[in-house]
């Protein structure tokens, strides 16, 4: 393995660490778990660049060519791999922010919740506090006739006739007891229904509210993936321009880093003037010249082979016709001479040397 061989295989490994750091910040998982990405990256960045080195030939046209989809490459490993490391260079300030994002949403989504509720609970005691002070009136009137009434049955300085007995106004009083009495009676189950069944409720919504908050909590608490942290890291750049700087760098630096094999390619084509490539491209036309010689070869034979087959054909049909009476007999040829014909049907013919 040269020089460049090496450094392809180093950078595989590189990257395919790279890329096994992204993979646990793509699922928010440990390095342990995916490290089954580290070979698999490795083989197939191996692959690509032996395909592209192979690729490259005397023509800077088709050189170029190559190299810009190979640019435009290099600058998506850059993004895949650089934002997620970046997160790993600065997790401490990451954590952080993901700490004070995660409170202060904790905070909204709470009172949100419980502002809702609140509402609805607020209408439920309301109520009960309207059917409650209705029950308290009708007893208070109650109250109010029995004892008016009695009073000016029975007390002549409560009464206001100042004569004992149970006069007009005892009877009257004693009516309007007897109506609140009638009327509290009639709409006592009414007054327990309403209260019981708002209780009810209130008890359901604030097992609500409490079950609402305790899972929007740890959906906020479990929201630290790849994106989220990528939002905090916006966040720590813009509180500190110098971390932008700094990604920038170390995306730039992967993109070099990442070309550094295809500059080396480029420069040996421009210093050497692509001897290698020359060379493979005459290897290459040698194999195809005896590719064309084999061709015509078989062109040649195939001619032969279908004017021989026509020429037995026109001579068939003339005998058939009787327009030939009688074929001279051919006497046989000399050793010699039979030895060097060619076989009719170019049998053996593909045995012998081209120029025959």
């Amino acid at each position: 393995m040269d020089g460049l061989g090496m450094w392809v295989a180093g950078m595989a490994v590189v990257s395919g660490f790279g890329m096994t750091v992204a993979a646990s910040q793509w699922w928010s998982t440990s390095i342990v778990s995916v490290l089954w990405v580290l070979p698999l990256w490795a083989v197939l960045y191996c692959l690509i660049e032996r395909l592209v080195l192979k690729s490259f030939g005397t023509s800077w046209a088709w050189n170029l060519v190559i190299a810009v989809p190979r640019l435009a490459l290099s600058l998506a490993i850059a993004l895949v791999v650089g934002l997620p490391m970046s997160q790993v260079i600065y997790s401490g300030s990451i954590n952080d922010e993901l700490s004070k994002t995660t409170t202060t949403r904790i905070h909204q989504a709470t009172n949100d919740i419980t502002h809702l509720y609140d509402a609805k609970i607020g209408a439920a005691q309301n109520e009960i506090a309207v059917v409650q002070r209705k029950q308290a009136n009708l007893e208070q009137q109650v109250t109010n006739g029995k004892f008016l009434s009695e009073c000016e049955a029975g007390m002549p300085s409560c009464s206001q006739t100042h004569k004992t007995g149970c006069g007009p106004y005892c009877k009257r009083d004693a009516r309007r007891a007897a109506t609140a009495a009638a009327a509290l009676k009639s709409a006592r189950p009414q007054f327990a229904a309403t209260i019981t069944a708002d209780r009810q409720q209130i008890a359901i919504w604030r097992a609500s509210e409490t079950s609402q908050i305790a899972k929007r909590v740890a959906a906020i608490k479990a929201d630290r993936d790849f994106l989220a942290r990528q939002a905090a890291l916006d966040r720590v750049e813009k509180a500190s321009p110098a971390v932008t700087k700094y990604v920038e760098f170390f995306l730039a630096f992967l993109i070099a880093i990442d070309l550094v094999a295809i500059v080396l390619k480029l420069t040996h084509l421009l210093s050497t003037g692509g001897a290698y490539e020359r060379s493979a491209a005459a290897l290459r036309a040698s194999d195809l010249v005896e590719v064309h010689r084999l061709q015509e070869r078989a062109t040649v034979l195939t001619k032969r082979i279908t004017l021989q087959a026509r020429a037995a054909e026109r001579e068939d049909e003339l005998t058939i016709r009787g327009e030939v009476t009688e074929r001279p007999e051919e006497e046989p040829p000399p050793p010699a001479e039979r030895s060097s014909r060619r076989p009719a049907l170019g049998g053996l013919a593909a045995a012998g040397p081209v120029g025959d």
